[in-house]
């Protein structure tokens, strides 16, 4: 199944993440979305994510770490999905090139939908199921 990194600082984006995904049996990994390290980098490059959910925050500057995770070599490749209750994400995730976003709040079929559709076809197929 998929491996999902999911980088939300706040508790109430991680409970539908976990809810919307986690029953999929699907892999998931929650790391903090405020810290920009070298570690994170590592740790993100061994975890080989299918996808990465980005929680974009007032309070983090967390297109930084958007920015990051474009550079370099091993992560660029990988679909990442803005998430955020802002109220120009849309413009905000066609100025980064984001691969898509969620608009909070959003249920569990937004997430789902917007997820599967970067999965593989086989992976996303026998998740439905």
């Amino acid at each position: 199944m998929a491996r999902i990194v999911c980088f939300a600082d706040n508790a109430a984006v991680a409970n539908v993440v976990q809810q919307g995904l986690g029953d999929r049996e699907h892999t998931l990994y929650f790391l903090t979305a405020s810290r920009l390290t070298n570690e994170l980098r590592q740790t993100v490059q061994h975890l080989a994510p299918d996808v990465i959910l980005l929680e974009l925050s007032h309070a983090l500057d967390n297109p930084h770490l958007y920015f990051f995770l474009r550079a370099d070599r091993a992560t660029r490749h990988i679909p990442i999905i803005l998430v955020s209750s802002g109220a120009r994400l849309e413009q905000q995730a066609a100025i980064l090139g984001a691969d898509g976003y969620l608009q909070r709040p959003f249920g569990v079929e937004q997430l789902w939908k917007a997820v599967s559709a970067y999965l593989i076809p086989q992976q996303a197929l026998a998740a439905a199921a």
